[in-house]
């Protein structure tokens, strides 16, 4: 059975994407930045509508048959998929965005995590609604602790972004990645991966959190190429689960927090470009 080819992107291909990617990128620079409590996924879903919109591109994630939103909203045990709703953040939520575009026929993607803190909510504390999923995250995990965490995942992105040049195998990405998110006790989430994406959201190749297999049966990277490097890793165990609840929403199964870093990058002839 031959194995299907990963697409190489022209010129012009690539710099459809730096155009797109770099709108997506300020869009989610905004909204990680705008996020705060009070606010509830629907509110960032909301103003991520209104921005691809201006910026004249469509949802990618909403091409993903069966899911109508453009975001997945991530809030502390969620890991990936998670559906926007209603329930306002508190201080010390862990929020993840995630967001795609399409843009003159190329999807980016990208993401991000913080911790939402030292900013008051314009709801009094007895309308918020009671804590949604596992174990709360202000009487589990102090804030230290989720500094630290969300920036080992920064780093991780960092230094697999640093691996990608011609030449170079996805497994030196995925190699750094383990190394970056074990060395500080976390744990890689293994079911979920990072991917190509081009004229297709999802594309070859995969992207694994782990180095899975020899690093010389991985692809290597030529230019052309452009991958949706994620960081997708828990602060407790790996294991996961699907919440029957919605059918989409991916959490940890102890109830501890999760985070994910993503970006959009092409391999070029020096090395690579950051898109988003």
């Amino acid at each position: 059975m031959k194995t299907k080819k990963i697409p190489i992107k022209s010129e012009a291909d690539i710099k459809a994407m730096i155009e797109g990617g770099e709108k997506l990128g300020k869009i989610i620079s905004f909204l990680v930045s705008w996020t705060k409590s009070g606010m509830t996924g629907l509110d960032i879903e909301r103003k991520a509508c209104e921005l691809i919109k201006q910026a004249g591109g469509g949802p990618s994630f909403k091409k993903v048959p069966g899911y109508r939103w453009a975001t997945c909203i991530c809030v502390n045990d969620c890991v990936v998929h998670g559906v926007p709703d209603d329930t306002p953040f508190r201080e010390g939520d862990v929020i993840g965005i995630d967001i795609g575009m399409y843009y003159k026929g190329f999807h980016t993607d990208t993401s991000w995590t913080k911790q939402i803190k030292n900013q008051k909510s314009n709801l009094p504390d007895a309308c918020l609604p009671a804590k949604q999923g596992k174990a709360g995250l202000k009487t589990t995990t102090k804030n230290k602790e989720v500094d630290e965490f969300l920036k080992t995942g920064e780093l991780a992105l960092k230094k697999a972004i640093e691996q990608v040049k011609p030449g170079n195998r996805i497994g030196h990405l995925s190699k750094s990645i383990q190394e970056t998110i074990e060395g500080q006790g976390c744990s890689v989430v293994r079911e979920l991966i990072g991917h190509g994406v081009g004229k297709n959201l999802h594309e070859r190749p995969e992207i694994p959190g782990n180095l899975n297999k020899p690093l010389e049966k991985t692809p290597i990277l030529k230019p052309g190429m452009v991958l949706a490097i994620e960081v997708i890793y828990n602060l407790g165990k790996p294991d996961i689960y699907i919440d029957p609840k919605d059918g989409w929403t991916v959490r940890t199964k102890d109830g501890k927090i999760s985070a994910l870093f993503e970006k959009t990058v092409a391999v070029v002839a020096g090395g690579f470009l950051v898109l988003t």
